[in-house]
């Protein structure tokens, strides 16, 4: 596994400086410079990833993987990259060999194996969220190629080969109806779970991962403001991820929700508002801490 990781790293390594080069190289092109800027700073993020990966596996057992990392997979990964990076060096690295490149290198095996071994380590707080970072990574990719005139020979492969991932939703309500309503309204959104309480929601989310979360405030057992509090402490993104849905907001919580900047909807909320704030959060780009 560690052979993997190192390996891992290594392709991030490559990828976040060769896309940093390559934005200077096109920075006559501005939506290509500004891309490349961009995806060498998701590629910096995911060596940091791998990085405390290394680090983490070295000090603690983990899972073996069922995989084996052979020469072929790595070369094919590889190879896309390395011929820009010769061509770029060469300055001789036109739009269409930059286009070929990203095609083909991040829609390989490469994320899947980072999918991967973050799976093994998934039951550690700090690797939960990576999977779903990965995924908006590649849809990013997938829209930028959208919006190239070239793009669209493209998107049959790109689609092929996309990993699946289902978004995670917790919703946390005492009312049964309330709960049950969001559960169908939300399950073309992504997998759906729920909880009766702040307790109960707190034990989901402290062994889980949630791509959204909605919260009622008045709630037997422990309320929606001592749940964010302490799942705040497992996981300080978390505020960017929960929607407040209550039709209870005192002016003090009121005035926290704004300090914190934390969505607040009040029971009855109309149905497509409700969709409007878990899409803004689904799409939202993630925080790059």
């Amino acid at each position: 596994m560690l052979e993997t990781i190192e390996w891992l790293a290594h392709i991030e390594r490559l990828s976040s400086a060769f896309y940093r080069e390559a934005s200077v190289f096109f920075r006559e092109d501005e939506p290509v410079s500004k891309f490349l800027r961009h995806l060498s700073d998701e590629e910096a993020w995911h060596l940091k990833v791998i990085e405390s990966a290394a680090e983490f596996a070295s000090r603690n057992a983990i899972a073996e993987s069922s995989i084996i990392l052979d020469a072929a997979t790595k070369n094919s990964i590889e190879a896309p990259l390395a011929r820009c990076v010769e061509l770029l060096n060469k300055g001789a690295l036109n739009r269409q060999d930059l286009l070929d490149c990203l095609a083909a290198a991040e829609f390989s095996e490469w994320n899947y194996i980072f999918i991967h071994v973050m799976d093994l380590l998934k039951k550690e707080r700090q690797f939960m969220p990576v999977p779903s970072r990965i995924y908006h990574h590649l849809l990013e990719i997938e829209a930028f190629f959208r919006s190239l005139p070239e793009g669209e020979k493209y998107i049959s492969s790109i689609k092929r080969l996309m990993p699946q991932w289902n978004e995670k939703i917790l919703v946390i309500d005492d009312e049964p109806s309330i709960l049950g309503f969001l559960k169908n309204l939300l399950n073309d959104e992504g997998t759906v779970e729920t909880a009766l309480n702040g307790r109960e929601g707190l034990r989901k989310v402290t062994e889980n991962y949630f791509d959204v979360i909605l919260t009622d405030l008045k709630m037997p057992v422990m309320d929606g403001m001592e749940f964010y509090k302490k799942a705040a402490e497992h996981d300080p993104d978390i505020g960017r991820r929960i929607i407040f849905f209550s039709g209870m907001a005192n002016p003090e919580h009121v005035e926290f929700f704004r300090k914190n900047n934390l969505r607040f909807l009040t029971k009855p909320s109309p149905i497509r508002e409700i969709l409007k704030n878990v899409h803004e959060i689904m799409n939202a780009p993630p925080d790059q801490g």
